[in-house]
């Protein structure tokens, strides 16, 4: 004899119009100084490059025809000069936002990408200083959710005071959340 239940299961539709908003001005802005260590970061890394293809060149400066150098320059150079627009434009579509129940990420011009982790989700919360990051008095936060190695949400030039402060709010909350 089998027993039939029924299960009142609802999944209504919620349209677009009822969804709450996310408006700009929400979103937290990174530090101005965070701007200037993307430029620094660019900077060297364009300079190794520069190195490494200078070095290439006396290496095998017999076999390749010197017009190879300045295509390679400009190349380098047109690089260098995109990603400085690019990072200089995009950079006001940085911010982050912290509700009552997620915390959010948002970047790109090109590629928007928002991310939300809700507190729920969060196994741990890190604070992270490179050696530049310490001479700036800024920090990253890196938040982790469980079933992965890799953090899944980054927010990157934070100043260094606001930075504890999410870290020390976010874990209090994963604490008060795994009490309940």
């Amino acid at each position: 004899i089998s027993i039939l239940m029924t299960i009142d299961f609802k999944n209504s539709i919620i349209l677009p119009n009822n969804l709450p908003e996310l408006k700009k001005e929400e979103f937290n802005l990174v530090d101005p100084k965070y701007l200037r260590l993307i430029y620094i970061r660019l900077a060297i890394f364009v300079l190794i490059m520069i190195l490494l293809g200078v070095g290439f060149f006396f290496i095998a400066k017999s076999e390749i025809p010197p017009i190879a150098f300045f295509i390679l320059a400009g190349v380098l150079l047109s690089i260098f000069t995109y990603a400085f627009i690019i990072t200089r434009l995009s950079f006001p579509y940085r911010g982050y936002l912290i509700r009552e129940k997620d915390i959010a990420y948002k970047r790109g011009l090109i590629n928007f990408k928002l991310t939300s982790i809700p507190f729920k989700r969060i196994q741990h919360v890190e604070l992270i200083q490179g050696i530049l990051e310490k001479k700036m008095e800024l920090a990253s936060i890196k938040v982790y959710t469980a079933g992965g190695s890799t953090d899944d949400l980054s927010i990157p030039g934070l100043p260094l005071n606001t930075a504890q402060q999410i870290r020390s709010f976010l874990t209090d909350e994963i604490s008060s959340d795994e009490q309940n």
